[in-house]
């Protein structure tokens, strides 16, 4: 326990300047000194002035537990994504903000609140709590450092610069410090979100597994839900579809009961494109309908739904006017988002309806490179089985050995770290 600080947060508090407290105990540059933590004084020293002030040795040490614990109770509630209890433990944060700030918890509240506003998405108020951490890092201890590390990682993250957030999270693991399972479980989280971010889907699914160990083993049943929602992307990626629908079917029946509000579209638009693409097309159709009166219009989950909603109808010949009124939909959410993807998907898919070839030209021409354009190799790797399929159908194998070594391209992209 640093108790200079302590001892100076206290004297200034009562109005006392360094001589009045000194005066009969020590000289006043022995006091400054011990304030700021340049000397360690001997405990009948540090008796007498906390006497002078009012206060016992064992006050002051209950006081600094009593915040160490109001600390780690607090960023433990953002940990368990648990906003209620983080927001109320904010303000009892905040209310002993002078205190914090005159003792060694100085650094963990600024990373902590740090962290606060960064969940929060309170971007204006995390940059300058970001000018003032840089401030201060040359104060930081070892763990203090790391606690930095994770926390510009988060940051990162919500600036979508995923390949940051892996070398701030990789930064972390390397330093195997006593903070707990939370912040390692948080940190595999955060760099399967990140790999998926730019379909690194191998590693995703690898981190996203460790995080999702330490989750059940912490019981912290929100992030098991995020992390088996990284896990099932992952699989149906990587064409593991049977892995994909263990993981689904429980995911399914228990955001449905608990996050039907936020988290049951999604999952249920994620299910129903892994049940498309291991071709169980009939099982799509009440999942997607579902998904579509549910979904908030006009949105990008809304193009999903939709778009699934469409390929699953081409495949199984169910296409009418409804068919064609929704590809002009898609095209509409395309135009509204501003978003090329649900636009190339629209054409191809007309075009597809009217004429295989006609189809297959938009997507070597338009569908097929603007898809390895924005990085999204899963839909590429879908894209080009198609015209490797339509090449090999009218025997010119040259074009189809062309688009097989694309295809094995994609393959190893997926399956690419970059750590």
């Amino acid at each position: 326990m640093n108790v200079g600080s302590i001892i100076k947060y206290y004297r200034t508090k009562q109005g006392m300047t360094q001589t009045e407290l000194a005066e009969g105990i020590c000289s006043t540059s022995h006091l400054s000194k011990i304030e700021t933590n340049m000397y360690a004084a001997n405990e009948e020293t540090v008796g007498m002035l906390l006497e002078k002030l009012g206060l016992k040795l064992e006050e002051v040490s209950g006081r600094l537990n009593e915040m160490k614990e109001l600390l780690q109770e607090f960023i433990e509630a953002i940990f368990t994504q648990d906003r209620e209890l983080a927001a109320t433990l904010y303000v009892q944060v905040i209310e002993n903000q002078d205190y914090m700030l005159s003792s060694e918890l100085v650094n963990l509240y600024h990373l902590y609140i740090y962290r606060y506003q960064l969940w929060n998405q309170e971007a204006e108020k995390a940059n300058e709590s970001l000018k003032i951490l840089q401030k201060i890092k040359n104060t930081f201890n070892s763990i203090e450092l790391n606690i930095f590390s994770f926390v510009q990682a988060v940051h990162c993250s919500t600036k979508e610069d995923h390949e940051m957030t892996i070398k701030h999270m990789n930064n972390f693991l390397e330093n195997p410090i006593p903070i707990g399972n939370y912040w390692v479980a948080e940190c595999h989280y955060q760099l399967a979100y990140a790999h998926i971010s730019i379909n690194q889907n191998e590693a995703g699914l690898i981190t996203g597994k460790k995080a999702y160990d330490l989750y059940v083993a912490e019981c912290n049943f929100t992030r098991q839900i995020h992390a088996q929602m990284i896990l099932g992307i992952c699989y149906t990626r990587l064409g593991l579809y049977n892995e994909a629908i263990v993981v689904y079917r429980p995911l399914l029946r228990n955001v449905r009961m608990h996050y039907k509000n936020s988290l049951y579209v999604s999952v249920l638009i994620n299910y129903s494109r892994c049940m498309y693409l291991s071709k169980e097309y009939s099982k799509v159709q009440r999942h997607v309908d579902e998904a579509l009166q549910l979904v908030e219009p006009y949105t990008d989950s809304h193009g999903t739904a939709l778009l699934i909603w469409l390929e699953n109808a081409l495949k199984t010949k169910k296409v009418n006017k409804t068919w064609h009124s929704r590809v002009l939909l898609l095209r509409e959410i395309s135009a509204i988002i501003n978003d090329k993807y649900y636009h190339h998907y629209s054409i191809y898919l007309e075009k597809l309806e009217f004429s295989q070839v006609d189809g297959i030209k938009y997507a070597v021409k338009w569908l097929y490179p603007y898809l390895i354009k924005v990085n999204a190799y899963s839909d590429a790797r879908e894209v080009v089985e198609e015209i490797i399929d339509y090449f090999n159908q009218v025997g010119d194998y040259v074009k189809a050995k062309e688009y097989y070594d694309q295809w094995r391209t994609l393959i190893e992209k997926e399956r690419n770290y970059h750590v």
